[in-house]
């Protein structure tokens, strides 16, 4: 906001000096000609007055009234004789041919000289020690602060009435940022920034119908495909069945193997999809982490023979969907321990709003550039996939899916083990 301000004032300021720069040059909107027509009108009608009474009073009368008269209207006055090497020959020239010549009519200054006396030339300019003229010098600084400040006021007002107005359409992107698809600016003219809140909704409705379109696709595959894979099933069982050749079983255990591995496949791929839906809501209870983990990992440890531990505080409580959240942690979990060297660590603990559970494993780090598109669906580490490597790259996208309906997050760094340690930060239970 401050830099903001800075930029848009300084613009201002920028804009106003130039243009009165400009003015100056061109002499847009002067009056310097017709100050200077004034200031020699004035000095002649002096010039003649003082005349007047050096012809009746004497010259050295007429030099004090010109004196006194200099000083009531707050000029100074000096005296030169014709050939002083000070005044320019311009001046000379100038007071020789007509009498006075003018040099800064803002200044007041002048040359003259008078009849009775054309050997004297009488210089004029305003008074820097007079109260008056110091006077109308501040005021016309105080005019310079006053107009900067007009300047800042704008800028402020300005400046204010846009950041409303982009904080309420920051509001609209984040909200869409976080999958809410249905959120839109506000195109009403006291809300607007120009067209960016129009072109923003025109590229929300474009992206939330490629998004819905991509859903819509990808759930009627999933709900198609069972249907042939059901018929492949039904066929591979009669084929089993009715007698085959020992050499032919391998080749219908591979056919088994890929069914099976394009069932899990569909199905997860249908448990994300109900997961993304926006009127997807959680019924949640509060319950005490620990003895839910303890259960699952004691169920876990029969599939593998790595370690799995349960550490941290025992009496930590969260609202939680029971069956959703172990879903999310046991995908976490298989895949720790699918890559650890001998054991995967999960962590209870809570700072003072949320419940942490940090799952970490032995195994190798993940690569800082992977730790935000390692949850995006179908994204995998290990190019090479296999039956033994299994997974289809949905387990961690469906279990941010999770953390995230629990209005919580998760987030993957590196743990002390020296593999991941994916963090599960829930809200506390009130």
């Amino acid at each position: 906001m401050t830099r903001l301000f800075i930029l848009i004032y300084s613009t201002a300021l920028a804009i106003f000096f130039i243009a009165v720069i400009a003015m100056d040059q061109f002499e847009l909107f002067s009056t310097d000609s017709l100050d200077a027509t004034s200031l020699a009108n004035e000095i002649t009608a002096t010039r003649k007055l003082v005349d007047k009474i050096g012809e009746t009073q004497g010259a050295q009368a007429a030099e004090q009234a010109l004196q006194g008269f200099a000083k009531d209207i707050h000029l100074a006055l000096t005296r030169y004789e014709v050939a002083d090497d000070t005044l320019s020959e311009a001046i000379k020239q100038g007071v020789k041919d007509y009498g006075l010549y003018i040099e800064d009519v803002d200044e007041n200054q002048a040359y003259f000289s008078l009849a009775s006396d054309p050997e004297v030339v009488y210089g004029i300019i305003n008074d820097p020690d007079s109260p008056f003229i110091n006077t109308i010098n501040r005021k016309e600084w105080f005019v310079f602060v006053e107009l900067c400040a007009a300047l800042a006021l704008i800028s402020i007002m300005v400046l204010f009435v846009i950041s409303r107005r982009l904080a309420r359409l920051e509001k609209t992107c984040i909200a869409f940022a976080y999958g809410d698809f249905s959120a839109r600016a506000s195109t009403s003219s006291l809300h607007s920034v120009g067209q960016l809140n129009l072109s923003f909704n025109i590229m929300a409705d474009r992206i939330s119908q490629l998004i819905q379109s991509h859903k819509n696709l990808t759930n009627a595959i999933a709900h198609e495909s069972r249907t042939p894979i059901f018929r492949i099933q039904c066929n591979l069982d009669m084929l089993d069945d009715s007698g085959v050749r020992p050499e032919q079983m391998q080749y219908l255990e591979g056919i088994q193997e890929d069914l099976n591995e394009l069932g899990g496949m569909i199905e997860e791929l249908l448990q994300f999809a109900k997961l993304e839906r926006p009127d997807a809501h959680l019924s949640l209870t509060p319950t005490n982490l620990y003895p839910l983990l303890a259960s699952q990992l004691e169920h876990l440890q029969f599939e593998t023979q790595k370690r799995l531990q349960l550490e941290g505080d025992d009496s930590l409580m969260a609202p939680i969907a029971n069956h959703l959240l172990l879903r999310a942690t046991s995908n976490i979990i298989r895949n720790g321990y699918k890559y650890a060297q001998s054991c995967v660590i999960v962590t209870l603990c809570s700072d003072e709003t949320s419940v942490l559970i940090e799952i970490a494993n032995d195994g190798p780090p993940i690569p800082q550039d992977y730790w935000q598109s390692i949850f995006e669906p179908f994204v995998r580490l290990d190019k090479a996939r296999d039956r033994q490597s299994g997974g289809h790259g949905l387990g961690l996208a469906i279990a941010k899916q999770i953390v995230r309906q629990h209005q919580g997050e998760l987030t993957l760094g590196d743990s002390e083990l020296g593999g991941p340690c994916f963090t599960l930060r829930l809200p506390k239970a009130e």
